[in-house]
């Protein structure tokens, strides 16, 4: 039962990641005032370039830019359609999430279940002298250790930088940091892309490190858990961290539950994630937690000659 334990801790950090990369990139897209719901597809897009480029036998380096590359210019489609276009922004990410699943499952039809190499964490364990369920933990691929150094590297811009200072500002009052000359189309634009990067990378992540295949629906749903984190992290990158480990410790039980044999309802436990996002959504709308911090313009298409 100890071993059991032992690995299940040791793989949270790997199963948290694809929650923590999307949930920072949306974070910055929402405290810009932009509510990105197309996250599942720009993730799918990376997921399956990613894949298919290894496939063609470009590297794993190439593999992860390109998929960055794909799932970027998901990202800017939305953000063209969302900030200068002045769709509604619901019905952009919509258009967003709906074109990333089709045309995923399009490119990578006929190559699911096709093994590549990825990123693996190093043979050797640097962590030996540790006891072996910190080791566990500390030991994973860098691209895990990124979404963490990512997460923190996000909240400290947006919190304690002047970049950060103006990125809030045009979430919370739109026309109030135009007329102090920020440019709200620009800014707006830029922390779409940025997070279509970390979403980008989450979708990547799901299929170089966590599956080292592509399978269509690989992505299931972590995009909208992702949306459903933002509110739970009430904004902040750094309460992200603690939300994307609560969300991968529940996804890491299910494979080592079936590798230990027990016999527990695996389907229901797959359902776990999406009954804890329903469970807490319920909570926060009855007692209205987290409503305080939401960006005042999230969702507010703005043109300077309807200043308030």
């Amino acid at each position: 039962m100890m071993e059991l334990f032992t690995a299940w801790v040791g793989s949270i950090p790997a199963f948290a990641a694809p929650f923590l990369l999307a949930t920072a990139g949306l974070i910055i897209n929402e405290r810009a005032g932009v509510m990105n719901l197309g996250a599942e597809g720009v993730m799918a897009m990376a997921a399956v370039t990613s894949v298919l480029m290894e496939m063609a036998g470009h590297g794993t380096a190439l593999a992860l830019l390109s998929g960055i590359g794909a799932g970027l210019g998901l990202a800017a489609i939305f953000g063209i359609m969302a900030v200068f276009l002045r769709v509604d922004q619901v019905l952009a990410g919509l258009v967003a999430f709906a074109l990333g699943i089709g045309v995923s499952g399009f490119l990578g039809d006929g190559s699911e279940n096709q093994t590549v190499n990825g990123i693996s964490p190093p043979p050797g364990s640097d962590f030996a002298f540790l006891p072996k369920l910190l080791a566990g933990v500390l030991d994973q691929d860098w691209l895990t250790w990124f979404a963490f150094f990512a997460a923190i590297a996000v909240w400290f811009i947006i919190e304690r930088t002047d970049l950060g200072l103006r990125l809030r500002a045009v979430g919370e009052d739109a026309p109030a940091a135009d007329a102090a000359g920020v440019n709200v189309a620009l800014y707006r634009f830029g922390a779409v892309l940025a997070g279509g990067v970390l979403c980008a990378i989450a979708g990547a992540h799901l299929s170089l490190v966590g599956a080292h295949i592509w399978v269509d629906g690989m992505v299931a749903g972590r995009g909208w858990i992702a949306v459903a984190m933002v509110t739970l992290s009430r904004w902040n990158a750094l309460r992200a961290i603690a939300a994307a480990l609560l969300f991968g410790a529940i996804q890491a039980l299910v494979p080592q539950l079936l590798s230990s044999g027990m016999n527990v309802p695996v389907y229901f436990i797959q359902m776990s994630p999406y009954l804890a996002t329903l469970a807490y959504l319920l909570i926060a709308g009855l007692f209205a937690k987290g409503a305080d911090a939401q960006p005042a313009d999230l969702g507010r298409p703005y043109l300077r000659e309807e200043r308030r």
